[in-house]
C-alpha cells in the first residue's frame, strides 16, 4: 500500500511540476498568501527575490491570458519544485511566539 501511494504521490509532483514549467512559476510562486506563514517569509525575500517571484507571476498571467505556454527550452530552464520560502522557519517562529503569550 505505501508503495502505491509513493507512486502516486511522486506521479502527482511530476504532473504539478510539468504544469507549473509551462508557465514558468516554482510551487512556492502558487503558495496562498493569506496564510500567515507564508506570508511572512514572503515579507523576508530579500528584493532581488521579491522581484524575480513578482515577474514570474506577472509573466505567468501574461501567458495564461494569451492561452499559450512558455517554449521548450524555457520550460527546460524553469525548476520548479526548487523551493524558496523559508516557510519553516517561519511557521516555527510563529508557533513559538504563540506559545510564549
Amino acid at each position: 500500500m505505501a508503495f502505491l501511494m509513493r507512486s502516486i504521490a511522486k506521479w502527482h509532483q511530476n504532473y504539478v511540476a510539468h504544469e507549473l514549467s509551462k508557465f514558468g512559476l516554482k510551487f512556492d510562486d502558487i503558495l496562498n498568501e493569506a496564510d500567515p506563514d507564508v506570508d511572512l517569509a514572503v515579507q523576508r525575500l530579500t528584493p532581488e527575490e521579491l522581484s524575480n517571484r513578482n515577474k514570474r507571476l506577472m509573466r505567468a498571467m501574461d501567458i495564461s491570458a494569451k492561452h499559450c505556454e512558455l517554449t521548450p527550452e524555457a520550460q527546460l530552464a524553469v525548476k520548479p519544485m526548487e523551493g524558496y520560502l523559508n516557510i519553516d522557519r517561519a511557521r516555527a517562529e510563529r508557533l513559538e511566539k504563540l506559545m510564549y503569550k
